[in-house]
């Protein structure tokens, strides 16, 4: 029961990544839209992170042979989860870049529509992990809860990158 606790809890840690903060959180004082060029280059960066965060939670794991079977799944779950949220970002921009501030109304439906996709992609990322955690070892399922929420707090977008947009530019 305690495992399946600490699954849950890293779980939720991906919801709260994926849910906070957002667009729709910031639309308040959300800034132009970015340019051509700084939004690519964001997207190459936050695409450089997450290679690098899933690759360093898959090496902290120290899977073996058979657990690496189940590893492709929650991967590809992960980047889709990142790619649907980058989405969702970018249609929040575009809809934001023509300076007419969204109705209340308007707003809780787009908040409303983003945490619908936003659970959808977090079951996705539940059933690809299952078999993976299933898989584990207890050592290895005391370090995922963690491994997963250290690299949910640092990558991809665990922080808000509007923040970090003009540093060292």
């Amino acid at each position: 029961m305690r495992k399946l606790l600490l699954a849950s809890v890293a779980l939720a840690g991906l919801a709260a990544s994926l849910l906070a903060p957002t667009p729709f959180a910031l639309a308040d004082d959300a800034p132009a839209a970015p340019d051509a060029a700084r939004t690519q280059r964001m997207t190459d960066d936050q695409s450089a992170l997450l290679d690098a965060h899933l690759a360093g939670m898959k090496a902290g794991l120290k899977l073996t042979a058979d657990q690496e079977k189940n590893w492709p799944a929650f991967e590809a779950a992960i980047r889709e989860a990142a790619k649907a949220r980058a989405e969702s970002r970018r249609q929040m921009d575009e809809h934001m870049g023509d300076g007419e501030r969204p109705s209340p109304i308007e707003h809780m439906t787009m908040m409303s529509e983003h945490l619908e996709k936003m659970s959808v992609e977090l079951k996705l990322v539940v059933d690809a992990g299952k078999p993976l955690y299933n898989s584990l070892d207890d050592s290895q399922k005391r370090l995922f809860g963690p491994l997963l929420r250290d690299f949910l707090s640092r990558g991809p977008r665990g922080g808000d990158h509007r923040r970090h947009e003009g540093e060292g530019d």
